[in-house]
C-alpha cells in the first residue's frame, strides 16, 4: 500500500474505496490535468475499506490535495476529518476529502453534482419516486428537496430499508412529505420524476405504461439498461448515471485545483473509458503481443502490453518486480494497471498470462470484448523457452500451470480464436470475430 502511494509524484490526488477497478474518476481527472497543462498533478486509486482509511490518510504527505471516496467509505470519511462542510453532515455522508490549512475538509459533490444533472431537464416538478435505499438514495432525497421536490416515494427491496431511509429523511429535510413502499409496486405511482439508484436489471420496467416525465438512472455502464429503455419507450425522458458522475467529478477537481474544470475533455474521457476495449487474454507463446499489434493496425486503435505499461509505470522489470514484492505484490501493481487500461482510450489490450488469476482483473472485464488465443499445451510448451523475462517459469511446471489457468481463460472469453495459425491469420480470425459480436 505504501509503495503505491509513494510512487504517485507531484501533486497527489486518488480515489480510494472497495472494489475501485471500475472507478471512472482517474480517467476524468488525468484529462482534466492534462487539458489544463497541470503536468505536475497525478491522480491514482487505491483498495481501501473503512478501517483502513484512518491509517491511509494518516500517512499522507504534504503534496495530496485531494481524495475521492466511492463505497464503503463515504460515511468513514467523515470520522477522518479535520473539518466537514454542512451539506456532507446533513447528508451523514461524503465523496470528497479536500486538503486546507486546517487540515483535511470532509465535502459531498454528489449532492450538487445530481442537481447539476437533472437541472436542464427540471420541469418544476413537485413529487419524484427513489428507488433504492442507499448512499445514492440519501443524497436524491438532498438534490430533489434543492429542486424543490415537496413530496417523495420511496420504493426499495426491503420495507425496513425503505422505513429506515424514510426516518433519515424525516431529520435531514423536514419539509418533505416522505412515504415508503415495496419495489415493485414503483410503477403503479404517479410520481413524474423517477430516479433509480439500483444496479441495472433490479428495477422491473416492462409494467410501465404511457408516461410524461423524467427518469435518472444511476448506471452509467452497459447504456443504456432495460429500465431506461423501458422508460424512454414509456415517453419518459432519461438521463443515466453519466451525467452525474462527470459532474461529481468536475465538482472535485475545482475542490483539488482551483481551476475550472475542462468538462468537454472531462466528457470525452468518460466516453472513452466506457468504449468496449478488445483485451486478449491466454497462456505464455499465444502470440498475444505480435497478434495484438496486427489486430490494432486492422481496427486503426492503439496496441497497449499490459506487462510493459507495468514495467514503464513502476520503472523496474517483471523479474525485478518479483523480486522485491513477491507475486501477490506483482499482481496487484498489475491489477491496477489493467484497471487504467481498461477506462483509458480505445485499445487492444494485451494481458499476461497470469492476469485472470486476480479475481478484481476478472471483474474487470465485464462489458469488454475479451478473446481467448487458443493453443493447445504441446504447441505451448513448444513455443516457450527458458526465458528470464517469466518469472513463472522458473518455479512452475507448465503443464500444470497451463491446466490450472485454463478455466479463468474460457469463463471470461467472448471469443476463442485458434491461435495454433500464423498471426496474420490468427488477427484476422479475431477481426471478423469481432465484428459479428458487433
Amino acid at each position: 500500500m505504501r509503495r503505491g502511494c509513494d510512487s504517485i509524484r507531484g501533486v497527489k490526488a486518488a480515489v480510494l474505496g472497495s472494489p475501485i477497478a471500475h472507478s471512472l474518476s482517474p480517467a476524468l481527472h488525468r484529462a482534466g490535468y492534462a487539458a489544463l497543462g497541470l503536468t505536475d498533478w497525478s491522480y491514482g486509486r487505491f483498495e481501501l475499506v473503512a478501517d483502513q482509511l484512518p491509517d491511509f490518510v494518516a500517512g499522507l504527505d504534504a503534496e495530496w490535495r485531494g481524495l475521492s471516496l466511492t463505497m464503503p467509505l463515504k460515511t468513514a470519511c467523515l470520522d477522518v476529518a479535520d473539518e466537514v462542510t454542512p451539506l456532507a453532515a446533513r447528508a451523514g455522508a461524503g465523496n470528497t476529502l479536500v486538503r486546507t490549512a486546517a487540515g483535511w475538509l470532509a465535502d459531498n459533490t454528489d449532492i450538487p453534482g445530481l442537481v447539476a444533472a437533472l437541472r436542464p431537464a427540471w420541469k418544476g416538478w413537485q413529487c419524484a419516486a427513489i428507488l433504492g435505499a442507499g448512499a445514492t438514495a440519501r443524497s436524491s432525497v438532498l438534490a430533489l428537496e434543492a429542486l424543490g421536490v415537496t413530496e417523495v416515494g420511496l420504493y426499495a427491496r426491503r420495507q425496513a430499508s425503505a422505513a429506515e431511509l424514510a426516518a433519515w429523511a424525516a431529520q435531514a429535510a423536514p419539509g418533505l412529505r416522505i412515504t415508503a413502499h415495496e419495489l415493485g409496486s414503483w410503477t403503479d405511482g404517479d410520481e413524474p420524476v423517477v430516479i433509480s439508484t439500483l444496479p441495472a436489471g433490479v428495477a422491473e420496467g416492462s409494467r410501465l405504461g404511457p408516461r410524461q416525465g423524467l427518469l435518472f438512472d444511476a448506471v452509467y455502464a452497459g447504456w443504456p439498461t432495460p429500465l431506461a429503455r423501458a422508460a424512454a419507450a414509456s415517453g419518459m425522458e432519461v438521463i443515466g448515471g453519466i451525467e452525474l458522475l462527470i459532474a461529481q467529478a468536475a465538482l472535485q477537481f475545482k475542490l483539488f485545483t482551483s481551476q475550472t474544470p475542462p468538462e468537454l475533455a472531462m466528457r470525452a474521457a468518460a466516453a472513452a473509458a466506457l468504449s468496449a476495449k478488445v483485451v486478449l487474454v491466454g497462456f505464455m507463446g499465444a502470440g498475444k503481443t505480435t497478434v495484438g499489434r496486427l489486430l490494432a493496425q486492422r481496427l486503426g486503435m492503439d496496441f497497449v502490453d499490459a506487462d510493459e505499461a507495468i514495467i514503464a509505470s513502476d520503472g523496474r522489470s517483471i523479474p525485478e518486480i518479483f523480486a522485491a514484492v513477491g507475486e501477490p505484490g506483482f499482481r496487484a501493481i498489475e491489477a491496477a494497471t489493467i484497471a487504467d487500461l481498461l477506462t483509458a482510450a480505445p485499445a487492444v489490450i494485451a494481458l499476461g498470462g497470469g492476469a485472470l488469476g486476480t479475481e478484481a482483473v476478472r471483474k474487470s472485464l465485464a462489458g469488454h470484448q475479451v478473446v481467448l488465443l487458443d493453443l493447445p499445451l504441446v504447441e505451448a510448451l513448444a513455443r516457450v523457452g527458458a526465458d528470464d523475462g517469466r518469472p513463472m517459469l522458473a518455479r512452475a511446471d507448465l503443464a500444470q500451470l497451463y491446466a490450472d489457468r485454463q478455466p479463468a481463460y474460457r469463463d471470461a472469453a467472448t471469443i476463442v480464436a485458434d491461435a495454433t495459425a500464423s498471426p496474420e491469420a490468427v488477427a484476422q480470425q479475431v477481426r471478423a470475430a469481432l465484428r459479428v459480436q458487433r
